[in-house]
């Protein structure tokens, strides 16, 4: 299995500052999503701040399934506000996960994005793909090469769905427990110098987690 990481995402406040060092690489809204972000390049793979525009749009029923509502405000909701979109070398090649069809408003009608079934449970991670194969094109941040790593913390008691644990036994992310949710992404450097960590959804640079 050559699953690769995508990009991540993580909903925050709207219009929110940009991580200390980078510099934004592009940003859209989602007409009939409810949703806009501003999307980060970090070598092949890149981070999605997202937040929400539109209440109804968000609250439609073509949305519903994917609980983006929920996700948004998830400070009150207790569901999960982070999404890991994952990549693979050819369309055959089976997923380690059963997927469901999610046609989103912003994109021409033959377009879809294979989401997680378990993903339906806006208390666990969004896991999808994106809606073509491949990588975005390469662009890097100064003095920063591609996300490597992927730790995520998740609220005391909860339960990893069984796509989660297995893109846990694939080496995809590393999982543990903590007060709330929080993410934590180790940023190669392009010079082979030590790795920088990014936790999420505060956007600030920490030093390395135990994990």
């Amino acid at each position: 299995m050559s699953l690769r990481l995508h990009h991540v995402f993580a909903f925050v406040a709207p219009a929110p500052p940009a991580p200390p060092g980078l510099v934004e690489s592009f940003r859209r809204a989602h007409p009939g999503q409810g949703t806009a972000n501003v999307c980060y390049m970090l070598g092949e793979t890149y981070l999605e701040l997202l937040w929400e525009t539109d209440r109804a749009e968000i609250t439609n029923p073509a949305i519903v399934r994917t609980g983006l509502a929920e996700r948004a405000r998830w400070q009150d909701t207790g569901a999960c506000p982070f999404g890991i979109c994952l990549t693979r070398d050819t369309e055959p090649e089976a997923l380690p996960f059963d997927t469901w069809d999610y046609i989103p408003p912003f994109l021409p009608p033959d377009m879809t994005i294979p989401v997680a079934v378990a993903s339906q449970d806006p208390a666990q991670p969004f896991v999808f793909l994106p809606p073509t194969i491949g990588q975005p094109v390469t662009q890097y941040q100064d003095g920063l090469g591609g996300i490597i790593g992927l730790h995520l913390d998740c609220p005391p008691g909860f339960k990893p769905a069984d796509d989660l644990r297995t893109l846990a036994e694939l080496g995809v992310l590393t999982l543990g427990t903590g007060s709330t949710w929080h993410m934590v992404l180790t940023v190669a450097r392009p010079n082979g110098g030590q790795p920088r960590h990014l936790a999420l959804p505060d956007g600030i640079w920490v030093e390395e987690h135990p994990a």
